[in-house]
């Protein structure tokens, strides 16, 4: 009687096994089947961007001339932004200035490269890249909100300030057919220009900007000082951590 129960048992625990065994080839099968169905609707998306929108290059400012690559500006420009022309051998000793517009009709665009003023643009340049160096020497700032009000409205100070010696460096223009299924074509054209200043002339009109701001405001003339003394030194590319090493 003994043999036959746990024959018995053995049975069930077979069918048990058997029973957990689909179980978890089903679950696999649907696990399987949900990731093959978000690999393909991925799959499905990416073709669905990619041959949705068709940008066609008509003609540019080198079409006549029978240029068929884009200036190496601009190419460095839409890699890694003006730091990227800077890196060029031709630029490693101007800061580079860039602008771009769009419209529908070409002149309006050449208009707008030859009446283009570069001062607001050097004024976002030094925004951009003078903001770390700030953030880096605030520590040696009086403990009182008056001197951190005062040290972070120099910033704009020096933003809006008049910097000469940019020069007009190159512009292009490009004209695009935008097709999108469903809708009309777009003719769409796009106006590049680059101005480029040099560092030492930059760098010198800041420090001079930043010299007033300390005679102006004694308990930040420890941080004008060290900001100035780095501007020289390196630059607009001055290593933030640089003022860090030298407390």
């Amino acid at each position: 009687m003994r043999y036959v129960l746990q024959a018995e048992q053995e049975e069930a625990d077979m069918k048990s096994v058997k029973t957990m065994s689909v179980v978890l080839l089903t679950g696999a099968v649907l696990v399987l089947a949900a990731c093959a169905t978000s690999e393909e609707k991925a799959n499905r998306e990416r073709i669905r961007l990619q041959s949705e929108v068709t940008t066609v290059t008509v003609e540019h400012k080198g079409t006549g001339l029978g240029i068929d690559q884009l200036p190496v500006w601009i190419t460095a420009y839409m890699n890694s932004g003006a730091s990227g022309i800077e890196a060029l051998s031709e630029y490693k000793d101007v800061y580079a200035i860039v602008a771009q517009e769009y419209g529908t009709s070409l002149q309006p665009l050449l208009t707008w490269v030859n009446n283009f003023n570069a001062q607001q643009q050097i004024g976002a340049t030094i925004n951009t890249r003078i903001a770390s160096l700030f953030q880096a020497n605030e520590s040696m700032l009086p403990n009182t909100d008056e001197a951190v009000r005062e040290y972070n409205n120099s910033i704009n100070t020096l933003v809006s300030a008049s910097y000469t010696g940019a020069r007009k460096d190159s512009d292009w223009w490009i004209k695009q057919r935008i097709e999108e299924k469903g809708k009309e074509p777009e003719t769409r054209y796009t106006a590049m220009v680059l101005y480029t200043i040099p560092k030492a002339t930059l760098n010198a009109q800041i420090a001079q900007q930043l010299k007033q701001l300390a005679e102006g405001n004694p308990e930040l003339d420890e941080a004008f000082n060290a900001i100035t003394a780095q501007i020289l030194e390196k630059g607009l590319d001055s290593d933030p951590n640089l003022a860090a090493d030298t407390n």
